[in-house]
């Protein structure tokens, strides 16, 4: 018995990392990153806070308080001169390259029309 509760909290710990990295790769600076589950109608709060990810800069997101196994999210950053880059539905678990599910890197192709 205390064998199965070990390697199911072991598998609870290890099945997905909780969070994700944005690389901003614009060539402008992003002042704020707007993170929100998909269905919810508003963007939320500011992730970045008082921070300004510089061209360059790669963040990590702690997205251990959402819910991964079910929710998709919504993904706004919004540039030194008030451009966004949306990203919408993004399963945050397995966006990105195969090698680094969690890593994404953010150019000025993906800039809003």
């Amino acid at each position: 018995m205390k064998l199965a509760l070990l390697a199911l909290a072991v598998m609870a710990f290890v099945s997905f990392g909780q969070w994700f990295e944005i690389t901003n790769d614009t060539g402008y600076d992003i002042y704020y990153v707007n993170i929100s589950y998909s269905d919810e109608s508003d963007w939320g709060g500011d992730w970045l806070g008082s921070d300004i990810m510089y061209d360059g800069d790669t963040y990590e997101f702690d997205m251990s308080d959402y819910d991964w196994e079910t929710d998709l999210f919504d993904i706004q950053l919004t540039d030194v001169d008030g451009d966004t880059y949306t990203f919408l539905g993004v399963d945050a678990e397995y966006y990105g390259s195969d090698d680094d599910d969690n890593v994404f890197t953010v150019t000025l192709s993906d800039l809003d029309n």
